[in-house]
């Protein structure tokens, strides 16, 4: 076989390197002074989302059974399955929680949902002052879509329908307050497909059995009234 020639690489030092200086290309960006600039600057100004764009996720409880298609389906591992409680009565089955920070809004959640309770709106605005306590707002349990188009008929700006999410650790209770004021409620008692303790319905108290001597007892007292 003939052997291959390798070409012959010849690294020059930066000593012999001559840097050809140009008193002209530090002027050429003046002229991006007077262009109009293409970033937006969020979340002052805004642009009209195509329609059906892939935003945020809503979810109808109601229609939500819980089979947990959503979470096998999606690529990014950004659905957890989780057992709510809301105003002391516990979901009967589980709802998909979204984490924004892995999601890719490929809605291929929204389209396998068999029951359509999952669904999308065009919101896509997500902003933060960037503290700890604002990267709460990346992992929600959706809302009711018609309120999130309640949201969006008032305000129009396509935002994010939450302002604000705290974690109460006293009562365990986490508390989503909407941009019209409102407040939702809920407690996250578990994860997972299987229903937690808490949600478990309890078995029905069995009737006490009486005991061997007291039904002697019983016998015995029958056959004396019986004599009697």
């Amino acid at each position: 076989m003939e052997s291959v020639k390798k070409p012959r690489v010849r690294i020059v030092g930066e000593e012999k390197v001559r840097l050809k200086k140009s008193f002209v290309k530090p002027w050429l960006g003046i002229k991006y002074l007077f262009k109009k600039p293409v970033t937006i600057k969020i979340p002052f100004e805004r642009i009209e989302p195509a329609p059906k764009y892939r935003g945020f996720h809503t979810l109808d409880w109601k229609k939500c059974i819980g089979c947990n298609f959503c979470g096998q389906i999606c690529p990014a591992r950004a659905i957890e399955m989780t057992w709510i409680e809301v105003d002391g009565k516990i979901e009967k089955r589980p709802h998909p929680k979204v984490d924004y920070g892995r999601c890719t809004f490929c809605q291929f959640c929204v389209d396998v949902c068999p029951t359509g309770a999952l669904g999308h709106v065009e919101n896509c605005y997500l902003t933060t002052s960037g503290l700890e306590e604002d990267l709460e707002l990346y992992d929600w349990v959706p809302i009711d879509p018609k309120k999130v188009q309640e949201l969006n008929e008032k305000f129009g700006d396509y935002r994010f329908p939450v302002e604000r999410i705290t974690f109460n650790k006293e009562t365990k209770e986490t508390t989503y307050y909407l941009r019209d004021g409102t407040e939702f409620r809920f407690k996250i008692i578990g994860y997972g497909l299987k229903p937690p303790a808490a949600a478990r319905p309890k078995p029905a108290a069995k009737p006490a059995q009486k005991s061997a001597e007291s039904s002697k007892k019983d016998e015995s007292s029958k056959t004396e009234e019986k004599k009697g």
